[in-house]
């Protein structure tokens, strides 16, 4: 039965076991490994749900066609199996599934599965370094019309000039905070010394005057 169920499984992507759960099998998709530059395989990953336990009706009838015996008969071999399964995991024994996984039960009796990703020998890893050509034009789509890159190149020189403009007036607007930081600094320390007079404000010390020399005798 493992074997049959298990050709069954991989042709329909998903097994369900009266009693017991459901087996799904997940899709993984390429990835790309920018660090070892390659681009990993798609692959499969086997999931156990134990929430769904209602087999299909093609179910049956496959395991009637494979075994060459009637429906009903192949009905009894399914719940017979899943109760043998079921009563196995009880019992606190681990059931091993070649190619499927482990499947064992907790105290509370929650059946899980313990699996692996598959991969395929077939289908390997693709060599795939990036390559960046720097005065090379490609054809983008922009909203519903194809443009060259070139046709946008106006507006990011236009935003790396705003960036660079943004920039600049930072700092002289830091610039301009210093020198007033300074100023303050500079008039406190004068009210510190003088006093907050109107008279410290102002420079009220006299200049002497000097008379001129004669210019005639």
């Amino acid at each position: 039965m493992f074997k049959v169920l298990y050709q069954y499984f991989i042709q329909q992507k998903s097994l369900s076991l009266p009693g017991l759960g459901t087996l799904k099998l997940q899709h993984i998709p390429a990835i790309n490994n920018f660090s070892d530059h390659v681009i990993e395989p798609p692959a499969q990953k086997i999931v156990f749900d134990d929430m769904y336990d209602s087999p299909n009706k093609n179910l049956f009838q496959y395991i009637s066609a494979q075994l060459n015996i009637e429906e009903w008969e192949a009905i009894k071999k399914l719940n017979d199996f899943s109760f043998n399964l079921k009563h196995e995991l009880k019992q606190g024994h681990e059931i091993v599934w070649e190619k499927v996984g482990i499947l064992k039960a907790d105290l509370s009796g929650t059946v899980s599965l313990d699996t692996q990703t598959i991969a395929y020998d077939f289908i390997q890893p693709v060599s795939a370094k990036r390559i960046i050509r720097s005065n090379t034009s490609h054809t983008i789509l922009r909203g519903d019309k194809e443009v060259n890159e070139s046709f946008l190149q106006p507006v990011a020189d236009s935003i790396r000039a705003d960036e660079a403009y943004s920039t600049q007036n930072k700092k002289w607007l830091v610039g301009s905070l210093i020198v007033a930081i300074i100023a303050i600094a500079v008039l406190l320390l004068h009210f510190y010394n003088n006093g907050i007079t109107i008279s410290s404000l102002f420079n009220t010390q006299k200049a002497p005057v000097k008379e001129a020399a004669p210019t005639y005798k």
